[in-house]
């Protein structure tokens, strides 16, 4: 049985409540647990419940998880911990070769082999959800959650910036730390790292892109056509995500990736202001030319944050709109110059065709 299916039967939510989940895991990622709890649908103790029942594994308590062992952590590691969505909670018995770990995916027999060779124990899962185990592996292992897991503070919510479920940001933008340094903390795997192709040449035309995006069945694929296309046209292009007044990097592409000073998954651009972001978003429509505000304070940190050198004079951003509204921005620049106008026209495609595809996995998921 799948949680969604749980949950109705026990009248936990309704109908339209996991549908607007399952439409924001398709437009957002995360799990499913995460998205109800995000739209305020369940808290996390009602999750916990729910996914041991499923699981039929016991619940990674907070009391657990804030009294984990540190030997078992060391040798698992922070990089295979945020991997594998795994914290070590300490040995069971007196025998020191069985380990109870809380997992994200506690059924995954895959990650639990993985995990007993990495510490070479036999291993007893316990269930946690993502949004519990993210903030656990930041405060044990030092790893930041990305923006996206951030959730952002809302209007008489509970905005209680010291426990698990809430590290706010402005619900109209985020305030984002001077020249991209974060203090100094362990990294996430390179993996977070904005991408670029070994060679610089076209590789994908927009119709080979189109088809990709036609047929991915999942937002990755989407992400992925873009940024194949974007090889050899353009010297960055970047995907973001429009959540709470904000927008997160999710995906990118960059001629030049050693020039970035920032991860993409770190950054968070506020859309309370004037800037090309801004102005697409607000409009719905492509926004091509000079930033909008003389300043451009939102543009020039996007810019410190990719290394670019010279500053474009130029920019181009789509929304991506699902049902009238932006869920995703592609924001894309050329050094040196104005975007070609060939490259704009086939954006605007390319994020039609994106908004078909997501309506497409939307109803997919809803009749899964």
């Amino acid at each position: 049985m799948k949680l969604g299916t749980l949950l109705l039967r026990n009248a936990a939510i309704g109908l339209a409540q996991l549908e607007s989940a399952l439409r924001n895991q398709v437009l957002y990622g995360g799990r499913l647990g995460t998205n109800l709890v995000e739209l305020g649908f369940i808290d996390l103790e009602l999750l916990s419940a729910y996914l041991a029942e499923l699981s039929g594994f016991p619940i990674a308590t907070p009391t657990l998880l804030d009294a984990v062992d540190g030997g078992l952590m060391d040798k698992l590691g922070a990089d295979d911990a945020h991997r594998l969505r795994a914290i070590p909670l300490g040995f069971i018995g007196d025998a020191m070769d069985h380990v109870a770990v809380a997992v994200v995916e506690p059924t995954n027999t895959q990650v639990l082999d993985e995990l007993a060779a990495r510490l070479g124990a036999r291993i007893t899962p316990f269930v946690v959800p993502e949004l519990r185990a993210l903030y656990y592996l930041e405060k044990h292992f030092g790893l930041p959650r990305r923006a996206r897991f951030i959730r952002s503070a809302r209007p008489g919510s509970e905005a209680d910036e010291g426990s698990e479920r809430r590290r706010s940001q402005p619900a109209q933008g985020m305030v984002m730390p001077p020249e991209f340094t974060l203090e100094p903390r362990r990294k996430r795997p390179s993996g977070s790292l904005l991408a670029a192709s070994p060679n610089p040449a076209v590789t994908l035309s927009c119709g080979a892109a189109c088809e990709r995006i036609d047929t991915a069945n999942h937002r990755d694929g989407i992400a992925d056509a873009l940024l194949a296309y974007a090889t050899g046209r353009c010297d960055a292009l970047l995907v973001f995500l429009i959540r709470d007044g904000n927008a997160l990097g999710w995906r990118g592409y960059l001629s030049n990736p050693a020039a970035a000073k920032a991860s993409l998954e770190d950054l968070s651009l506020p859309l309370a202001g004037a800037s090309s972001l801004q102005s697409a978003h607000d409009a719905g429509q492509p926004f091509v030319g000079v930033p909008p505000s003389a300043a451009r304070p939102v543009e020039t940190k996007l810019w410190a944050a990719l290394g670019a050198v010279p500053e474009p004079t130029s920019v181009v951003v789509v929304p991506i709109l699902v049902k009238q509204r932006a869920v995703n921005l592609i924001y894309a620049h050329t050094l040196g110059g104005a975007p070609d106008p060939q490259l704009v026209t086939e954006l605007v495609d390319l994020a039609g065709r994106c908004q078909t595809a997501y309506l497409r996995l939307i109803r997919q998921a809803r009749g899964s």
